[in-house]
């Protein structure tokens, strides 16, 4: 069985570590940031994410502009 636990940027990641490895019956755990889900204002903020835009302004202006672009859709959902 697994418990998937979400943390803010403030938690206290060593005390939490420490209060898991206290408890009876966790076997392991693991402590990831891989899953981190970005809000939309941190992803319209960040520079990838403005060169992508800037990117397909540029592709609509010189007539070269597609449905959608794959680059902006795989950077926004990080495939």
């Amino acid at each position: 069985m697994e418990i998937k636990i979400s943390l803010d940027e403030y938690a206290d990641v060593p005390f939490i570590k420490k209060l898991l490895s206290q408890i009876k019956g966790i076997t392991s755990f693991e402590v990831s940031e891989n899953d981190k889900i970005d809000s939309w204002k941190e992803i319209e903020n960040s520079d990838e994410f403005i060169k992508l835009i800037e990117k397909s302004r540029n592709e609509i202006k010189n007539g070269e502009c597609k449905d959608y672009s794959e680059e902006l859709i795989d950077s926004i959902f990080k495939k």
